[in-house]
């Protein structure tokens, strides 16, 4: 909507007048509070229990596999530590 508008106003800059380009900061704020408006309305009016914030069978299914994100985590920060070691080590032998 908001897109049709700047189209509209910019042929009618080019083409017709200058006063075109006056009013086009309100209507951009008037059509994007309309925008706001009804998106927010649709997510008042849905219904899906994820969209409201609650949990579902889907949800716990997905906490309890969550156990190989940890010994990723783990490795990860094995990882960061050698890297850390490695770095230090060439550091203090350039100092040498």
């Amino acid at each position: 909507m908001i897109l049709m508008v700047w189209v509209y106003f910019s042929i009618r800059f080019l083409f017709f007048s200058y006063w075109g380009i006056v009013f086009l900061p309100p209507l951009f704020l008037l059509f994007d509070e309309f925008q706001n408006n009804n998106s927010q309305g649709q997510l008042l009016e849905d219904s899906d229990p994820e969209a409201r914030g609650h949990r579902t069978k889907e949800d716990r299914k997905f906490k309890k596999q969550g156990k190989p994100t940890a010994s990723l985590d783990i490795l990860t920060q094995i990882m960061i530590q050698e890297e850390l070691l490695r770095i230090g080590n060439k550091s203090a032998e350039c100092t040498k």
